[in-house]
């Protein structure tokens, strides 16, 4: 195992969480305070992460035919342009929407290419007995970012508003420096050679641009085939669907009650303290309950504090039951992760988790619009009381597949 270039992973992935909480928590509070409504910053928050993510496959090809690095550290530089944008424009005055919903689209799009070419990561590093232990350990300080993140955004964001922003784009110059001192060779295959091993000269130039078309469906294809990735994919994009609804409609739900960024910034850091416990305990969870009662029982349990959020716009209490849904998901999400990253041949892992990752990432798309939607319409309360609704329709599914999938463990 690399450990040194596996902790300098680590790093990268901590600092680059910790600025996206930091600048995450700012930008609706910026956009409210420009006078946008929920509805609209649902929309630009949906809309400029469903835009970035189509990337991530072409990102995923390159990065498995060893230009893994390469697309980690140049996707980290061009984020941090692209929000260094925004809190330039923030510091000279109210910037227009379309300036923010540009920078915000770039920046996703960087993001996405840089999470789909950190997927293979793991597997480069760590030896399969270990993808639990690394797992939870890059969940945990990515929940460390959630701490952390929230906190320090609303107080930046107190003080000046484009501070928030430019805490974010320094993480994302961290992140890259981080990243470029790996000493490890990422790559799945030597440089020069195309899919089939041939050297890529200039007479199979044409050959391997038509190959490049041909491995960019060759994750989607290996998860159509395996029912325990498309398991994964069906039950990681609900609940990426519905945790973005939760934490938008939590926001949205404060804000209307009077609370600013700090209470609001200190419901997420809770939250987020809350989901670094669970991602250190989920390994010891992991290892003490078979997987597929772990995930139904997590399903189950999610629905009762969702239900309880939508009877409260009391701070501490949001902050408690936010804890407690960070506190069960990720023992779940370790058990399937793993176990992904575990049954993917180690020359389709970016492509292949970039199908998850897509997947869930434009679910989560969908929860800032989805819960704009339902405040415009029902109140902020009834984002919660739909999620929780979602929750056990859900925990009825995984109830009924989960066994049949999770029953045995890969050969």
């Amino acid at each position: 195992m690399a450990e040194g270039d596996f902790r300098r992973f680590w790093w990268a992935g901590t600092t680059d969480a910790l600025g996206t909480q930091t600048s995450g928590l700012a930008l609706p509070l910026l956009l409210l305070a420009l006078g946008s409504s929920p509805a609209t910053v649902g929309m630009v928050a949906g809309v400029s992460a469903g835009c970035g993510i189509l990337m991530g496959p072409f990102a995923a090809v390159l990065a498995d035919r060893g230009a893994r690095k390469t697309v980690m550290v140049s996707a980290a530089l061009v984020a941090a342009g692209a929000v260094a944008f925004v809190a330039l424009g923030t510091l000279l005055g109210e910037p227009p929407l379309w300036q923010l919903v540009a920078a915000v689209i770039v920046e996703r799009t960087a993001t996405s290419c840089q999470a789909a070419a950190s997927a293979g990561t793991v597997a480069a590093l760590v030896p399969a007995a270990r993808y639990p232990w690394a797992v939870s350990r890059l969940q945990a300080g990515e929940q460390a970012g959630l701490v952390v993140g929230p906190v320090l955004g609303g107080a930046l964001f107190q003080l000046a508003r484009w501070l928030p922003f430019l805490a974010d784009a320094l993480s994302y110059l961290i992140s890259a420096l981080c990243v470029a001192s790996m000493r490890a060779d990422l790559r799945t295959r030597r440089d020069g050679e195309t899919e089939a091993g041939r050297p890529a000269t200039a007479g199979g130039l044409a050959a391997a641009g038509r190959g490049f078309l041909r491995e960019l469906g060759a994750g989607a294809a290996f998860v159509r085939r395996e029912p325990f990735l498309r398991f994964v994919v069906l039950w990681s994009s609900m609940m990426s669907l519905l945790l973005a609804a939760l934490s938008y409609g939590t926001i949205f739900t404060l804000q209307n009650a009077g609370a600013g960024g700090g209470p609001v910034g200190a419901v997420l850091a809770v939250a987020g303290a809350a989901g670094l416990a669970g991602a250190l305990l989920a390994p010891r969870l992991a290892h003490a309950l078979p997987g597929a009662r772990l995930v139904i029982a997590v399903s189950w349990l999610l629905v009762v504090p969702t239900v309880g959020l939508s009877l409260t716009t009391r701070v501490w209490a949001c902050a408690l039951l936010f804890g407690a849904i960070s506190l069960l998901l990720p023992a779940a999400a370790v058990v399937l992760q793993s176990r992904a990253v575990e049954v993917t041949p180690h020359e389709l892992q970016s492509r292949t988790g970039t199908v998850l990752a897509t997947a869930t990432g434009l679910a989560a798309a969908a929860g800032p619009v989805a819960a704009g939607g339902v405040a415009a319409v029902g109140g902020t309360g009834g984002t919660a009381l739909c999620c929780a609704a979602a929750f056990a329709v859900l925990a009825l599914w995984s109830t009924r597949r989960a066994p049949g999938v999770l029953g045995k463990e890969p050969a």
